[in-house]
């Protein structure tokens, strides 16, 4: 059964290098890219075929007069059924495209392809603003010399030449012979427990992480207090905290903001080291500490080891 080519047009708005215009000191664009997709009559596409594509410029209306043709021969369609070309590189048959007087009305683009050895009209569309910048080049040819100018007043000499500065120490950033600024200080610790905690049964209890100095520990900021276990943010902000201790069956690890529980960890029916992570929005006056909760009916189980941490995000 015979195929029908159809195709899809699309006009890039990319102008490419070619022409070269006399006087002028900069490359004028000399041609236009052009890719589309080749489908049959079924709405397949056309992979791996091979075409040819007639290019016909024509003024003043769709059906005016063709003031320059070219042809594409040896044209193979992609696994996609694309092709790409450069309108005004194709192999002339009539006019010249660099001669094309762009400024005089409207321009219209006919395009036909051969399939099966038959050129298909595959229609006719006006150029917008794309090969207009082909006209506009023109104003990249100088103009006569005009008279000199009164001289301007001496200014102060000036250098483009910048060094930006950062010091991790006082976290101050700037701009050598410019502005300074400093960011926000860094708040991040990390603390471990040292000692054992009998927790009640049924009763939530404190867990206080009591050394931020051991390695691998610190306390960035200073805004954990080791002998309360408790952590007060400096400013409003975005903060994460891991929790990770050992627990005995049935029994959950609560991060308190202020009196406002949030669970991130639970044993459930098995003892061992258990880790939770939480992040959370926080405002400079909350307080955030660490509790445990052993279930009422299970016995009273010693907790030892385990670490707290967080660090501001934002």
């Amino acid at each position: 059964m015979r195929r029908v080519c159809t195709i899809i047009l699309a006009i890039l708005t990319v102008i490419i290098a070619g022409t070269q215009i006399a006087g002028a000191q900069n490359t004028v664009p000399g041609g236009i890219n052009y890719q589309a997709v080749a489908r049959d009559n079924n709405g397949d596409e056309l992979v791996n075929t091979d075409i040819e594509v007639r290019f016909s410029i024509r003024t003043g209306s769709p059906s005016g007069p063709v003031v320059y043709q070219e042809v594409f021969t040896g044209v193979t369609t992609s696994r996609y059924g694309v092709f790409s070309l450069i309108i005004g590189k194709g192999e002339p048959v009539l006019g010249t495209f660099t001669e094309i007087d762009w400024s005089t009305t409207n321009h219209y683009l006919q395009v036909e392809v051969k399939f099966e050895n038959i050129f298909m009209d595959m229609g006719t569309m006006q150029f917008m603003a794309v090969p207009y910048a082909l006209y506009a080049a023109k104003s990249l040819e100088p103009g006569p010399q005009g008279p000199p100018g009164p001289k301007g007043d001496t200014g102060d000499p000036a250098t483009d030449d910048q060094t930006l500065e950062y010091d991790r120490n006082s976290r101050e950033l700037s701009i050598i012979g410019g502005n300074e600024v400093t960011l926000d200080t860094e708040v991040a610790f990390r603390a471990i427990n040292t000692s054992e905690i009998n927790t009640l049964n049924g009763q939530q209890v404190k867990l206080v992480f009591d050394d931020c100095t051991t390695t691998p520990n610190f306390n960035i900021g200073g805004y954990y207090n080791t002998a309360l276990g408790e952590f007060k943010p400096p400013t409003d902000g975005i903060y994460t905290f891991n929790v990770s201790v050992d627990l005995m069956p049935y029994a959950k690890v609560i991060v308190k903001v202020d009196d406002r529980e949030e669970v991130v960890t639970n044993s459930f029916t098995s003892p061992g080291r258990y880790m939770g992570s939480i992040t959370l929005k926080l405002a400079s006056s909350n307080t955030i500490t660490v509790w445990v909760l052993q279930q009422s009916g299970y016995d009273l189980p010693v907790l030892s080891g385990g670490y707290f941490s967080g660090f501001r995000v934002y």
